[in-house]
């Protein structure tokens, strides 16, 4: 079995995979494996629970729409100049429903074909394919969208600035771009991994190409013209590990580190999370980042 480790990348001081794999054989992985390994629950459990569905699908659901879908969805409708929105990696089409209840006019784009069918079997819009394949197609103009969003996907991507450079020029001006991605060795990830002897965990190949950093993810945009205007950090899931709740070591303990996380944000009013999340934002913690920018 190859042995993958990290290493810094040549621009922007964020990590990544190393040996890196080609774009197709990421692109095949995506397409035609990843999904397979959510339903064995080998990956991506939040989607695993949106997949099977029943009670906890519905109740992440409803989780999501008060917190991450409602900040970013507001963000939307303050900044963007109208409502014409691409949510690029959009998996199951939860985000793109909850926008479309908002009176966004939202397309989901996805590698995987079962992806894309779940999203239009909600008589929601999405296509097939890469944003930089579906731009060089033509299935997607130039200055035609009001915002795109990469939620949880850019460190996915073989090659993120190119994507955010592709994502500028489909944006009309003063489009917003809005990037959610994790924010890997961070401080607290770090003092984690030294003060219990843990392995870099968040390391995940073959899939996981990037590991990014808040500056990192603004330096790109700098470079494509987009300005950032907002930033914040959310739970620091690694707290959990630093007060004596070792998920990684007993992975039964995360499902229950996960409910906590949920109880506590649906207990505080949203005003009071997000000058939370702010504030660790701007202090560079979060297990989660999330930064919006405009295009110049």
């Amino acid at each position: 079995m190859k042995k993958y480790g990290t290493k810094p990348a040549s621009k922007y001081g964020h990590r990544v995979l190393d040996p890196l794999p080609t774009r197709e054989d990421l692109d095949r992985f995506y397409s035609e494996q990843y999904y397979n390994l959510v339903n064995e629950g080998k990956v991506a459990p939040d989607i695993g629970r949106s997949s099977r569905g029943g009670d906890e699908a519905a109740d992440q659901e409803n989780w999501l729409q008060e917190t991450v879908h409602k900040d970013i969805i507001d963000i939307l409708l303050e900044f963007a100049p109208g409502k014409r929105v691409a949510e690029v990696g959009c998996g199951l089409g939860e985000l793109v429903g909850h926008m479309k209840q908002a009176g966004l006019e939202p397309l989901g784009i996805d590698l995987a074909g079962d992806a894309v069918k779940a999203v239009k079997s909600k008589g929601l819009e999405a296509l097939e394919g890469s944003i930089d394949g579906l731009f060089e197609n033509g299935a997607i103009k130039p200055e035609s969208f009001d915002a795109i969003i990469f939620n949880n996907v850019l460190e996915f991507t073989h090659d993120p600035a190119h994507n955010l450079k592709v994502a500028s020029q489909i944006l009309k001006p003063g489009g917003v771009l809005m990037v959610r991605s994790g924010n890997d060795f961070n401080d607290l990830q770090m003092a984690a991994v030294n003060s219990l002897g843990l392995e870099e965990w968040w390391v995940s190949p073959p899939g996981h190409i990037n590991y990014l950093t808040f500056d990192a993810v603004e330096a790109m945009m700098h470079d494509v013209g987009i300005m950032p205007f907002h930033r914040h950090g959310e739970f620091p899931m690694e707290l959990w590990l630093l007060l004596g709740f070792d998920y990684i070591s007993d992975r039964s303990i995360g499902a229950d580190c996960h409910n906590r996380r949920v109880a506590f944000e649906r207990s505080v009013p949203t005003e009071v999370r997000r000058r939370l999340y702010k504030a660790f934002g701007e202090a560079g913690f979060g297990r989660t980042m999330f930064i919006a920018g405009r295009r110049a």
